[in-house]
Protein backbone atom coordinates (compact mmCIF):
# COMPACT_ATOMS: atom_id res chain seq x y z
CA UNK A 1 0.00 0.00 0.00
CA UNK A 2 1.01 3.49 -0.92
CA UNK A 3 2.37 5.74 2.27
CA UNK A 4 -0.45 8.28 0.90
CA UNK A 5 -3.04 5.88 1.64
CA UNK A 6 -1.60 5.29 5.27
CA UNK A 7 -1.28 9.41 5.58
CA UNK A 8 -5.26 10.06 4.63
CA UNK A 9 -6.11 7.05 6.79
CA UNK A 10 -4.37 8.77 9.95
CA UNK A 11 -5.64 12.64 8.83
CA UNK A 12 -9.37 11.01 8.61
CA UNK A 13 -8.87 9.45 12.05
CA UNK A 14 -6.63 12.71 13.60
CA UNK A 15 -10.04 14.54 12.04
CA UNK A 16 -12.03 11.93 13.99
CA UNK A 17 -10.06 12.33 17.68
CA UNK A 18 -10.07 16.10 17.06
CA UNK A 19 -13.72 16.37 16.63
CA UNK A 20 -14.75 14.10 19.78
CA UNK A 21 -14.51 10.82 18.14
CA UNK A 22 -12.88 7.73 19.08
CA UNK A 23 -10.00 6.74 16.70
CA UNK A 24 -10.13 3.33 17.37
CA UNK A 25 -9.90 -0.15 15.15
CA UNK A 26 -13.43 0.40 14.22
CA UNK A 27 -12.59 4.04 12.73
CA UNK A 28 -9.50 2.51 11.19
CA UNK A 29 -11.34 0.09 9.16
CA UNK A 30 -14.46 2.04 8.19
CA UNK A 31 -11.71 4.86 6.77
CA UNK A 32 -10.14 2.24 4.82
CA UNK A 33 -13.53 1.30 3.30
CA UNK A 34 -14.65 4.92 2.62
CA UNK A 35 -11.31 5.12 0.80
CA UNK A 36 -11.86 1.77 -1.24
CA UNK A 37 -15.13 3.35 -2.61
CA UNK A 38 -13.71 6.56 -3.29
CA UNK A 39 -10.98 4.59 -5.31
CA UNK A 40 -7.74 6.26 -3.67
CA UNK A 41 -5.05 4.14 -5.12
CA UNK A 42 -3.36 1.38 -3.35
CA UNK A 43 -6.54 0.70 -0.98
CA UNK A 44 -7.66 -1.63 -3.90
CA UNK A 45 -5.20 -4.31 -2.95
CA UNK A 46 -4.98 -4.30 0.66
CA UNK A 47 -6.63 -7.41 1.52
CA UNK A 48 -9.12 -8.37 4.54
CA UNK A 49 -6.66 -8.05 7.62
CA UNK A 50 -6.31 -4.12 6.10
CA UNK A 51 -3.84 -2.28 6.50
CA UNK A 52 -0.55 -3.91 6.73
CA UNK A 53 1.51 -4.00 10.21
CA UNK A 54 3.88 -1.36 8.60
CA UNK A 55 0.75 1.24 7.69
CA UNK A 56 -0.88 0.67 10.84
CA UNK A 57 2.43 1.41 13.02
CA UNK A 58 2.80 4.44 10.47
CA UNK A 59 -1.08 5.28 11.45
CA UNK A 60 -0.43 5.19 14.74
CA UNK A 61 2.83 6.90 15.62
CA UNK A 62 1.10 9.75 13.38
CA UNK A 63 -2.25 9.76 14.86
CA UNK A 64 -0.08 9.63 18.41
CA UNK A 65 2.49 12.34 17.64
CA UNK A 66 0.17 14.57 16.39
CA UNK A 67 -2.31 14.88 19.66
CA UNK A 68 0.76 14.45 21.61
CA UNK A 69 2.69 17.57 20.08
CA UNK A 70 -0.71 18.85 18.95
CA UNK A 71 0.13 22.57 20.92
CA UNK A 72 3.63 23.30 19.38
CA UNK A 73 2.38 22.53 16.00
CA UNK A 74 -0.51 24.70 16.14
CA UNK A 75 2.09 27.12 17.43
CA UNK A 76 3.70 26.92 13.88
CA UNK A 77 0.70 26.90 11.82
CA UNK A 78 -0.73 29.85 13.78
CA UNK A 79 3.13 31.96 13.68
CA UNK A 80 2.77 31.30 9.46
CA UNK A 81 -1.13 31.95 9.14
CA UNK A 82 -0.28 35.73 9.29
CA UNK A 83 -4.09 37.19 9.12
CA UNK A 84 -5.45 34.13 10.02
CA UNK A 85 -6.26 32.35 13.68
CA UNK A 86 -6.98 28.27 14.07
CA UNK A 87 -10.37 28.49 14.64
CA UNK A 88 -11.54 30.33 11.12
CA UNK A 89 -9.04 27.21 9.28
CA UNK A 90 -11.24 24.94 7.90
CA UNK A 91 -10.90 21.62 10.23
CA UNK A 92 -10.09 19.66 7.03
CA UNK A 93 -7.57 21.82 6.08
CA UNK A 94 -5.77 22.26 9.28
CA UNK A 95 -5.81 18.41 10.24
CA UNK A 96 -3.90 17.86 6.84
CA UNK A 97 -1.63 20.77 7.91
CA UNK A 98 -1.13 19.48 11.72
CA UNK A 99 0.09 16.54 9.78
CA UNK A 100 2.51 17.75 7.44
CA UNK A 101 3.92 20.14 10.25
CA UNK A 102 4.45 16.95 12.53
CA UNK A 103 6.11 15.31 9.78
CA UNK A 104 8.25 18.10 9.42
CA UNK A 105 9.02 18.64 13.02
CA UNK A 106 9.50 15.38 14.39
CA UNK A 107 10.33 12.61 11.57
CA UNK A 108 13.51 13.48 9.85
CA UNK A 109 13.24 10.52 7.65
CA UNK A 110 10.46 12.23 5.47
CA UNK A 111 11.44 15.54 3.97
CA UNK A 112 9.49 18.53 4.20
CA UNK A 113 8.70 19.15 0.78
CA UNK A 114 7.45 15.50 0.48
CA UNK A 115 5.33 16.03 3.66
CA UNK A 116 4.12 19.51 1.78
CA UNK A 117 3.20 17.70 -1.85
CA UNK A 118 1.41 15.26 -0.02
CA UNK A 119 -0.85 17.51 2.18
CA UNK A 120 -1.65 19.18 -1.18
CA UNK A 121 -2.76 16.32 -2.71
CA UNK A 122 -4.90 15.70 0.32
CA UNK A 123 -6.16 19.08 0.26
CA UNK A 124 -7.21 18.85 -3.47
CA UNK A 125 -8.73 15.96 -2.60
CA UNK A 126 -10.37 16.43 0.69
CA UNK A 127 -11.04 20.45 0.76
CA UNK A 128 -11.74 23.09 -1.70
CA UNK A 129 -9.16 22.73 -4.44
CA UNK A 130 -8.75 26.60 -3.38
CA UNK A 131 -7.60 26.21 -0.39
CA UNK A 132 -4.53 24.86 -1.96
CA UNK A 133 -3.10 28.19 -2.18
CA UNK A 134 -3.25 28.86 1.36
CA UNK A 135 -2.07 25.29 2.94
CA UNK A 136 1.07 25.36 0.57
CA UNK A 137 1.79 29.07 1.98
CA UNK A 138 1.54 28.10 5.46
CA UNK A 139 3.82 25.06 4.83
CA UNK A 140 6.07 26.66 2.95
CA UNK A 141 6.49 29.23 5.26
CA UNK A 142 6.98 26.61 7.86
CA UNK A 143 9.39 24.68 5.90
CA UNK A 144 11.75 27.44 4.72
CA UNK A 145 11.75 28.78 8.39
CA UNK A 146 12.53 25.14 9.93
CA UNK A 147 15.62 25.37 7.27
CA UNK A 148 16.79 28.80 8.42
CA UNK A 149 17.02 27.54 12.18
CA UNK A 150 19.25 24.59 11.07
CA UNK A 151 21.60 26.84 9.08
CA UNK A 152 21.70 28.80 12.08
CA UNK A 153 22.37 26.17 14.59
CA UNK A 154 24.94 24.65 12.31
Amino acid sequence: MSRITARVAAMQLVYEKLSGGHGGEDSLQMVYDELREDGVSGVDSVGKNEPGEEDREYIARTLEGVLRNRYAIDEKIAGAARGWTLDRMPMVDLTIMRLAVWEMLYVPEVPGNVSISEALEMTERYSDPDDKKFVNGVLGTILRDLEADKKTEA
